[in-house]
This record gives structure tokens, sequence and C-alpha cells, in this order.
């Protein structure tokens, strides 16, 4: 008798636990990487970040479906290991910060500064280095994790001004 009610517990726990998946689409960054450290935006406004995967996935606005009490998303029937960050840039999340670089981008680099357009300046503080020229991408703060609209890899940052 109590194998039967542990397995109705459990089927009945694993039913439950089906119901904190939910679909969305990634809208930000542009492309998608799904690589280790990149912090991507859902429609839904949510934050994630992809923890230990490094998938070059180059995907442009891909449905998946998210899955934030497991800690993954799917995407094209693959499994990818994320970790939600925050729930909705739209509740007043005052830590998460959309804006676009303001100029030139030429990548990452130890002791770069980012001046935003609306007069924010971040100084990158890992030692990231990838050359890429993009005029005035779209950026996306959380923190201090910075990700560049098109870069594979977000970057560690300081607010300076």
């Amino acid at each position: 008798m109590k194998k039967l009610i542990l397995l109705l517990f459990l089927s009945f726990g694993f039913v439950g636990s089906a119901y904190a998946c939910y679909s969305s689409s990634i809208i930000k960054p542009q492309p998608f990487m799904g690589n280790n450290g990149e912090i991507f935006q859902l429609s839904d406004s949510s934050i994630w970040e992809v923890k230990y995967e490094y998938e070059y996935l180059y995907e442009y606005y891909p449905d998946i479906t998210a899955c934030p009490d497991r800690g993954y998303i799917i995407i094209n029937g693959q499994k990818l290991n994320a970790k939600h960050i925050s729930g909705s840039a739209s509740n007043g999340s005052s830590n998460i910060i959309e804006s676009k670089i303001s100029g030139e981008f030429e990548g990452y680099e130890y002791g770069n500064f980012y001046k935003l357009i609306n007069g924010q300046i971040w100084e990158q503080t890992s030692a990231n280095y990838n050359y890429t020229y993009k005029y005035s991408p779209s950026v996306l703060i959380y923190g201090n994790k910075m990700q560049v609209d098109g870069m594979s890899d977000s970057i560690s940052v300081q607010r300076i001004k």
C-alpha cells in the first residue's frame, strides 16, 4: 500500500511540475547563440542566463519552452541549462537596463568604456576579448552583466556614471 501511495504521490508531483513550463520566444539578443553566460530576454520580459552550454545556435527570435523551476529552456527540441534571473522588466525591475551603445562599438576588451545613449558609462571588468564592429547596438544590463546584441557572450561591467 505504501508503494502505491508513493507511486501516486510521485505521479501527481511530476504532472504538477509539468505546468511550471511555458511557451515563449527569445527577443534579445539577436542572434541568440546559446553560450555560457549569455543573458537573454523572453517575450514576457523575463530575463535569463545560459549556464554551462556552448551551442553557437545563431537563432533569430526562436520559439522556446521555458522551465524556470527546472533550470532549463528547450529550443528546437534541445534542452539548454538556463537560469531565470528576473521576472518581468515591465514590473518595474530597476536593476534591468535596456539601452544602446552611443556610436561605434568595437567589441570587448578588458578596461573598455561603453557610453550608452541614456548617458550612463560602463567599464568592462572581465578579461573577455572579442573584436566585432557594430554601430549603436542594443545592450541589456542586469546587475554587473552586460549583453550586447549580436555578441555570443556577456561581460562583467561596473557603472562609472
